[in-house]
């Protein structure tokens, strides 16, 4: 199947939305998902706290029997997203993080659980990018990074932000559009450890539940320069 865009969709993917939305709802907040209900902007802007969830981020990979697809669930508040939660099922592993209290990485089973402490980085740096990206790496650098000091590898959904976090890569970049619930996520574990996901734009932190969920462009990184 595929939605309106001709982004596709499957059956996993309402699965998937109706087994995060049964257990969220109890606790009261408004669910924003990419396979729900699509609020208006003058229900929205009255949210003070708010669930954003991507039942299955990166459906391509899944429908094609491919590593890179990933459950993304968020709780925001105005200031963006506090509590991030990606969960990378063939890897068996959940990416968390609260603001604040920091990140962690563990097994689906709830065992080996570790706090996110990357290492300081050194080059080559390892920048991650979709799979689909079209611009020339140097369009993809943050300020203060030369091409010869990075490598270029693609990878799918939400992943990317995990690896910024586990410090397996050191730069995300993207020049296509995401949605909100694209980001939200993997943008709340990396806020609980002081990074900053940044629209390509303003350069300034994501904001979310705008009156329009594109978001036109991210970059985020570890080098600090």
């Amino acid at each position: 199947m595929s939605k309106g865009d001709g982004s596709p969709v499957s059956k996993a993917d309402f699965a998937s939305h109706a087994t995060i939305t049964a257990l969220l709802e109890p606790l009261g907040f408004p669910i924003l998902s990419e396979e729900g209900l699509q609020q208006p902007w003058e229900e929205r802007q009255h949210w003070d706290w708010f669930w954003l969830v991507d039942p299955l981020d990166g459906t391509e990979a899944f429908v094609r029997f491919r590593e890179g697809f990933a459950v993304n669930i968020a709780f925001c508040g105005r200031q963006g997203p506090m509590i991030g939660v990606v969960a990378d099922p063939c890897g068996g592993e959940i990416f968390s993080g609260l603001v604040g209290e920091g990140a962690r990485r563990e097994n689906l089973d709830g065992s080996a659980i570790s706090k996110l402490r990357p290492n300081p980085p050194s080059p080559p740096y390892r920048l991650v990018t979709s799979r689909n990206e079209q611009a020339a790496i140097e369009a993809l650098l943050p300020p203060g990074i030369e091409r010869h000091e990075v490598t270029l590898t693609p990878v799918s959904g939400a992943l990317k932000f995990c690896l910024i976090a586990a410090g397996e890569a050191e730069i995300h970049s993207r020049t296509g559009a995401y949605m909100e619930w694209d980001c939200a996520a993997g943008d709340g574990v990396l806020r609980s450890m002081g990074l900053d996901v940044r629209d390509r734009t303003t350069d300034r932190p994501l904001e979310y539940n705008k009156p329009s969920l594109w978001v036109h462009g991210l970059w985020t990184s570890r080098v600090q320069r």
